[in-house]
């Protein structure tokens, strides 16, 4: 299942990417955005957690991290800081272009894991894909210097 929800999150990231483009473009501040975007992601969470009656155990879940709550803070901060730097890359360029420079993310992935965890994840399949995203975002840069 891994698989579908990975590509899952492709196909809405597309579409969300492909509307605030469009959003942006016609005046909405990445700002702005950004802030109605966490906003909708606070109510579906808070939301989803009080419908499948999980959301007395959020403490408990936090109590468990120990030490590792320190990780959930910069995930969060990280996930939040990403998402309103590609909504103003989006304003700055489009959709489009900010997405193919963004899909770079993995090589960076790989970098933080071994970094922070000294957990290696490569194989030479993945060592040739990662090739590949640095080709192609070297390609998207130098075709939209402008």
């Amino acid at each position: 299942m891994w698989f579908v929800y990975a590509l899952s999150a492709a196909v809405i990231w597309g579409i969300s990417y492909a509307a605030s483009g469009r959003v942006i473009e016609r005046g909405v501040s990445p700002l702005v955005f950004f802030t109605l975007y966490t906003t909708a992601g606070a109510v579906m969470g808070f939301g989803g957690l009080a419908a499948t009656g999980r959301l007395g155990s959020v403490p408990a879940e936090l109590r468990d991290l120990g030490r590792d709550g320190f990780w959930l803070a910069v995930a969060v901060i990280t996930s939040g800081l990403g998402a309103l730097l590609i909504y103003m890359a989006i304003g700055g360029k489009n959709a489009t272009v900010a997405s193919l420079i963004e899909i770079s993310y993995p090589l960076f992935v790989a970098f933080f894991v071994w970094l922070f965890f000294r957990e290696t994840q490569l194989n030479a399949a993945t060592v040739a894909g990662a090739a590949l995203i640095l080709t192609g975002v070297g390609v998207v840069f130098l075709g939209n210097r402008s």
